[in-house]
């Protein structure tokens, strides 16, 4: 007897093929999203501006990383972005930090993960990091953390989207 399954096979290519099936284009794009990838694993590796060298040597320890001249270029980025004054207290040691950590929701159907959330006292403050072009959709990822935030009985929530490329903060209100 044959039998049916309503089930689809799904087939994807792997990162290597897609890259080498690449038009000119196709390429610079990936190399971007690469980029802003490797920029978003230093930046969830850093707690204080004192831990920006061990994220980054890390990194070269584990092969991410392979060239001293995208070692220093990645430094230098990382250095002014976290040097920017709207960013410079996230990064001073006194706030609790959560970097890429899951908050579950009592429905579990929105559970979040932000890439960094800062507590001191009953203030909660959220940053996102984007290596991309700005769009509609962040803000709203931003919201519902906050929105997350506040069920948790955090009374001061603070948002903000980090475009880190461009070091452009932008505040995400509720």
């Amino acid at each position: 007897p044959l039998t049916f399954h309503s089930n689809r096979v799904e087939v994807r290519q792997s990162r290597e093929l897609t890259r080498f099936l690449a038009n000119d284009e196709e390429k610079k794009t990936l190399k971007n999203i690469a980029e802003g990838e490797l920029m978003h694993i230093v930046m969830s590796g850093i707690n204080t501006a004192d831990d920006i060298d061990r994220a980054l040597d890390r990194l070269l320890l584990q092969g991410v990383i392979d060239d001293a001249k995208h070692f220093e270029c990645i430094k230098d980025r990382v250095v002014r972005a976290i040097a920017n004054p709207e960013a410079k207290e996230w990064f001073n040691g006194s706030y609790r930090l959560y970097n890429e950590c899951t908050i579950l929701s009592a429905d579990n159907d929105t559970n979040r993960r932000p890439d960094r959330v800062m507590i001191k006292g009953n203030e909660a403050v959220v940053v996102d990091y984007k290596f991309g072009r700005q769009n509609d959709e962040h803000d709203k990822q931003v919201r519902r953390y906050m929105e997350l935030l506040t069920k948790m009985g955090y009374e001061n929530v603070k948002g903000y989207l980090w475009y880190v490329s461009k070091n452009e903060i932008k505040p995400v209100e509720l």
